[in-house]
């Protein structure tokens, strides 16, 4: 995500991050990876609890959080869920780029392919 970050503003896009660890803990990670999007604490884990993605299977460790994706549109509808609870739920930066990009492509203003970008059919 540290090299998509910048990318993100330039496109219209925002990134935000929801943890349940202490503010502490928090901050660091951000420092370590770079991280200029803002995190949003859940400590508490409210948050987890009222969107129905804890993981109970484990009474030992209590509350355990599923590391979920969500990809919102500009009206903040959900466009798109990847579960990463295992490893290949998780979306890449460049299926993140994609949805980005689908969901850019729904903008009226959003002129991408162009008149002279068509290629021309044979026999044109």
């Amino acid at each position: 995500m540290r090299d998509l970050q910048p990318e993100l503003p330039v496109n219209y896009c925002k990134l935000l991050v929801v943890t349940v660890d202490d503010a502490k803990t928090t901050s660091e990670l951000r420092d370590k990876i770079g991280a200029t999007y803002p995190f949003l604490i859940d400590d508490e884990r409210k948050l987890i609890t009222e969107l129905d993605i804890v993981d109970n299977t484990d009474p030992k460790h209590g509350q355990i959080p599923i590391p979920y994706t969500f990809v919102l549109d500009r009206n903040r509808e959900i466009y798109k869920v990847y579960n990463g609870w295992w490893y290949v739920g998780r979306p890449t930066v460049e299926e993140l780029r994609m949805d980005y990009r689908a969901l850019l492509s729904r903008r009226d203003d959003y002129a991408y392919q162009r008149e002279w970008d068509v290629q021309a059919e044979p026999g044109d």
